[in-house]
């Protein structure tokens, strides 16, 4: 019996071994301690790969994993190719306005009249930015406005003999107002490591408001502001607006890894004004006398140049110095037809306007989006 029990064991081991390939299949249905069997199942499991892949390993032990870009898709996409930059300005400028009068040019070319508006100076407060896309072309502009508290007039009448000769008044201005900006669109030409060079086009605008006080005569012409008139005496207010075309070259340079130089030139081809000129203490309906604002226009060109040195103090942030010069005139007529009272005024008669304006500006931008 005990032979028997040591036997079966070996024999059923052997079988076992021996068991031909065709019964190989059948191994994972011998039921093992502790276990079940299971059927596998028999139909295919199709695989969409790896729901997250792992970045590549580190080339050397201690080096930092590379971390996976996130790609923007979307409006977002749209957004991620602008990069924005927005700041202000603070310019401190003086000007000059001055207009000519001339004679009906069916009579004479002779120069009736001179005021000039001079020593125009205030600091204006600006606001500004700059849109770029990915196609080299960006989008620009500038707004700004300033109180005027400085000045004088030098009203000149050149007047024969026999109505005093030649006068020349001083009065001092007060109260005037600035206001102007721009918006351009352009498009970079050039591009390097250090240097872009970009064209543009756009619209501009300027107005200036004076206003003279009191009056004094330098000249010896006894009959305009003799005796002195007070300083506290509203004697005449030019107020004037100016639109112009904008068409120029931006060059930057690239003069140190922070530092930028910025310069254009800016040509004006078309120009507008539209004026009034306001003589106060002449107003009245008597003969002689003007019924209101005499109305004035004309059309020129012009030139605006602007240069800009900036530091980048982040790659966000910047600051800068810069200067400009403005320079603007215009060729049309002062319309006295029906403004002086009792007078037929056969037409309107030919009226120059310049304004020139220049100074330096301190400034500060961020800028946000692809750098």
């Amino acid at each position: 019996m005990r032979l028997r029990l040591g036997v079966l064991p070996a024999i059923s081991l052997a079988i076992v071994c021996l068991s031909p390939a065709a019964y190989a299949d059948e191994v994972e249905h011998v039921r093992l301690r502790g276990s079940s069997v299971y059927t596998s199942p028999t139909y295919p499991i199709a695989s969409s790969g790896p729901l997250y892949q792992e970045p590549a390993p580190p080339p050397y032990p201690g080096a930092a994993v590379p971390s996976r870009p996130i790609v923007p898709t979307g409006p977002a996409a749209q957004l991620h190719d602008f990069t924005f930059e927005f700041g202000t300005r603070i310019w401190y400028s003086t000007g000059r306005l001055a207009k000519d009068l001339y004679d009906d040019p069916r009579s004479s070319q002779d120069l009736l009249s001179r005021l000039t508006y001079s020593g125009l100076t205030n600091g204006s407060f600006e606001g500004f930015g700059r849109v770029d896309t990915s196609f080299s072309s960006f989008f620009r502009g500038y707004a700004g406005f300033s109180g005027l508290s400085h000045g004088a007039l030098n009203d000149e009448d050149f007047l024969p003999a026999s109505f005093g000769g030649y006068s020349n008044t001083l009065s001092q201005q007060q109260g005037g107002k600035l206001a102007y900006g721009s918006i351009d669109f352009g498009q970079i030409v050039v591009k390097s490591e250090r240097m872009r060079v970009s064209l543009f086009a756009g619209y501009g605008y300027l107005n200036e408001s004076a206003n003279a006080f009191g009056c004094g005569q330098l000249a010896g012409n006894p009959g305009i502001c003799v005796p002195t008139i007070g300083s506290n005496v509203l004697g005449i207010t030019e107020e004037s607006s100016w639109q112009f075309a904008r068409l120029g070259i931006l060059a930057e340079f690239k003069v140190l890894d922070r530092l930028k130089l910025s310069a254009e030139v800016a040509w004006l081809p078309y120009e507008q004004i539209s004026a009034q000129d306001t003589h106060w203490l002449r107003l009245g309906a008597g003969p002689g006398d003007i019924a209101g604002p005499i109305p004035e226009n004309g059309g020129g060109t012009g030139v605006q140049l602007e240069a800009i040195m900036s530091y980048a103090v982040t790659d966000k942030v910047t600051v800068g110095l810069g200067g400009r010069y403005w320079y603007l005139q215009t060729r049309g007529s002062a319309d006295f037809e029906n403004v002086i009272v009792g007078f037929s005024q056969p037409g309107p008669q030919p009226l120059n306007f310049t304004t020139t304006r220049y100074g330096g500006f301190a400034q500060g931008a961020y800028k946000f989006g692809p750098l």
